[in-house]
């Protein structure tokens, strides 16, 4: 009887261990900035730099780094959040340095910086629209 209680715990420790470890799946998701509709933005920007992050990191994708509109040239820099590579190659609008535009969406604190993650993005004549009104990525919808 002994023996198979300890053979029963051995044959179960695996799967225990399993369920205690959280996946890298999970990590990432917990690593994800919430959007916070009280801290809704809508501001006129100037792209410093265009930087896109790997697949794997929790904010993969397109990045601008802006600047406000009024500021000198080599004013300090927020960090703006797209959306993935795959989601903006649909609209087929690029980001350029020195592109003015307009962003509507949620200024927060995300690892000790400022990041606003766009709802909305409009260059010149052309809107992508990112998230719905209370956050959600489009990307994300089924």
């Amino acid at each position: 009887m002994r023996f198979q209680a300890s053979a029963a715990v051995l044959c179960l420790a695996p799967l225990f261990v399993a369920l205690a470890v959280p996946s890298s799946q999970s990590n990432a998701a917990a690593e994800e900035p919430r959007y916070e509709t009280s801290s809704n933005v809508d501001i006129i920007v100037v792209i410093s730099d265009v930087k896109n992050v790997p697949l794997g990191s929790a904010l993969n994708g397109t990045h601008l780094l802006v600047r406000p509109e009024s500021s000198k040239p080599n004013a300090e820099t927020t960090d703006v959040y797209l959306a993935p590579d795959e989601y903006l190659k649909d609209f087929g609008c690029t980001f350029a340095k020195g592109n003015k535009l307009q962003v509507k969406g949620s200024k927060i604190r995300y690892n000790g910086s400022q990041l606003i993650l766009a709802r909305e993005v409009r260059l010149d004549s052309t809107t992508v629209y990112l998230r719905d009104d209370h956050g959600v990525p489009y990307w994300k919808k089924s």
